[in-house]
């Protein structure tokens, strides 16, 4: 089934950098802006769009947003951690319940944002 493409989302273009955050706060289909693109309380991405019929199913990133989420969490809570116990000496249990929880909060907010936007640059990028 051939899916028509919007004009903005050819191979090559590029959109703003407004649009491409709003696509991932609320991640969409990224042919028709209007689909799902996880899974209903999941961060699997789902087969086909249930709008326009976009094959979804075979953008596999595996642990890209992952790693990426990784990297940036240790250039920046590892400092606060370190700013923290220089700062106010708290005991080594608070150290590990602040901080876990920091980080398992943040990432449960920030994965599938990064993920969409993972998914979102390769059908930008995608061959034509």
């Amino acid at each position: 089934m051939a899916v028509p493409l919007r004009r903005d989302l050819l191979v090559g273009q590029r959109l703003s950098i407004v649009q491409d955050l709003r696509f991932c706060l609320k991640p969409r289909c990224p042919v028709c802006r209007k689909g799902r693109l996880f899974q209903s309380r999941s961060i699997t991405v789902v087969k086909t769009c249930a709008d326009c019929g976009a094959d979804l199913g075979a953008h596999d990133i595996g642990d890209g947003a992952s790693v990426f989420l990784i990297f940036f969490f240790g250039i920046t809570i590892i400092p606060l951690a370190w700013a923290f116990e220089n700062l106010a000496h708290p005991p080594l249990w608070l150290h590990g319940v602040l901080w876990l929880t920091v980080m398992l909060g943040a990432m449960a907010l920030l994965l599938p944002v990064v993920k969409a936007y993972i998914i979102l640059l390769e059908w930008r990028h995608r061959k034509g």
